[in-house]
């Protein structure tokens, strides 16, 4: 029976363990954390899926479960094809997307939502990614719909519970507390994984290790050097060990070394130290208010479009303010919807006008006073902005029912978008395109999907779509190899 090693008990890692598992190798999973490490950056995420579907079927195929106020007698829900998602994530890169990548996530992606659904993950009709109810009929934007079930924003745990359950159940072994720390070759064939007290040996590696967001030096020398004391968002973990080694063994590199996923996040809260903990919260509701920083002035357009196809530009937008700070402001048309939506713990600042939450969220009161009046003029029954710079696109309503309500934000580090080149079978390929032979890699350790920005929900879907493929192509290779 053929060995596979994976490297990682995140979501690629797990959903590779299990695949190859079920394709009939012995399966060995390494996790560089404890057993209260699982999950990755998964366990911290808000456990939305982007996936294709043809209409209210496939859904209701998926899942009979609605939170409150999304239940109805009919669901209307136009089609989200392979077609409309792929064309969304090449935008989305400014065209620079392996198409071929683009194309495997999408076609995959209906089929591996099942696959996780039957491994145990339970799926939820979600109230916070733009779908509504009206006149009894559950109104259902294209796309994004279905996330974890759980509390808040961050359940992404709940996808991984059941997971690791499951690895467990059929027999993959799994060793916690052992980082990978070099590939091992053999006729320039990859054999096994060194690890702390020696080799694990396989006839294939799968590396789902994750980005290099964790690591200092990394993200000073990718990212830049305003990204060195970043809040992470996601595990103190990735940092970038399995890029590094996947390199070292003649992968290629790929994807955008200097872009990354980053939100605005509040700030009182510290990064998670185990995968169960909340992640510092994600303050979503910058679409609901205006965004200003220290000194007190709108840097960005708060309302291009739903705001689950714009969160992961925020954190980037804020790095670039002074101090790498800025406040999201509210009145009271929406200080409770932010609150019970899109605040978690964060406790925001109350002030009975706008001058005086200036002078307690430290911002020059006569500014902050101008940019609000001057924004408050700029709104249009359309709910754009005329007049005002930047614009607010959409949902622009003025600040004007006290009293007003401010919540800091800082940029929080959720992933790096360079890694290693994969085909869509999930090899590891040189830098002639050939596959390094016995190498494989799936998630945030590798590059070539996302580049400037990608659709909320597209990530969690790559590393199970490409986790469940590398796990099964070097299942099914390394019996080949070992036959």
């Amino acid at each position: 029976m053929p060995k596979v090693v994976v490297a990682g008990a995140g979501l690629s890692g797990l959903a590779a363990a299990i695949s190859a598992r079920e394709a009939g190798a012995n399966v060995v999973l390494l996790e560089k954390g404890s057993r209260a490490d699982v999950g990755g950056n998964a366990a911290f995420s808000g456990g939305l899926f982007l996936f294709r579907y043809r209409g209210p079927d496939d859904l209701t195929s998926i899942t009979q479960d609605f939170e409150p106020g999304m239940r109805a007698d009919r669901i209307e829900a136009p089609p989200y094809t392979s077609e409309v998602y792929a064309a969304e994530l090449m935008a989305m890169s400014d065209g620079r997307a392996d198409p071929r990548l683009v194309e495997t996530l999408a076609e995959k992606s209906l089929d591996t939502v099942r696959w996780l659904a039957a491994k145990g993950v339970r799926f939820t009709f979600n109230r916070t990614v733009g779908a509504h109810v009206r006149n009894g009929v559950l109104h259902i934007p294209p796309g994004q719909i279905l996330t974890s079930t759980g509390e808040g924003m961050s359940r992404g745990f709940e996808v991984i519970e059941p997971l690791l359950e499951y690895a467990e159940r059929i027999g993959v072994e799994i060793r916690w507390s052992t980082p990978l720390i070099d590939l091992v070759r053999e006729n320039g064939r990859v054999t096994g994984a060194a690890v702390g007290d020696g080799v694990v040996p396989g006839d294939a590696v799968v590396i789902a290790s994750g980005g290099f967001q964790a690591d200092r030096e990394l993200r000073r020398r990718h990212l830049g050097p305003d990204w060195e004391n970043v809040t992470l968002r996601g595990t103190r973990l990735a940092t970038g060990d399995g890029i590094i080694a996947g390199l070292r063994a003649g992968a290629d590199e790929a994807g955008t070394w200097s872009s990354c996923h980053s939100a605005a996040v509040d700030p009182s809260m510290p990064s998670p130290q185990r995968s169960a903990a909340s992640p510092p919260f994600p303050l979503h509701g910058f679409w609901l208010g205006v965004l200003v920083n220290r000194e007190g002035e709108r840097f960005v357009d708060e309302g291009p479009g739903p705001w689950v196809k714009n969160y992961s530009k925020m954190g980037k937008a804020i790095m670039r303010q002074p101090g790498h700070e800025a406040f999201e402001i509210f009145d009271q048309r929406t200080a409770e919807r932010v609150a019970d939506q899109f605040a978690g713990a964060a406790v925001p600042v109350t002030a009975p006008t706008v001058a005086e939450l200036a002078e307690r969220i430290g911002v020059p009161p006569g500014k902050l006073v101008r940019t609000i009046e001057e924004f408050n003029r700029a709104c249009r029954d359309d709910g754009s902005t005329t007049g005002c710079t930047p614009p607010k696109s959409q949902w622009a309503t003025p600040l004007d029912h006290p009293p007003f309500v401010a919540y800091h934000a800082v940029a929080g580090l959720t992933f790096t978008f360079g890694g290693v080149r994969i085909d869509p079978d999930g090899r590891a390929l040189g830098g002639d395109g050939v596959p390094v032979p016995g190498l494989y890699a799936a998630g945030e350790a590798t590059g070539g999907l996302f580049y400037g920005d990608y659709p909320g929900g597209a990530a969690l879907m790559r590393a199970a779509v490409f986790g469940r493929v590398a796990g099964y192509t070097a299942a099914t290779e390394a019996e080949h190899h070992h036959g």
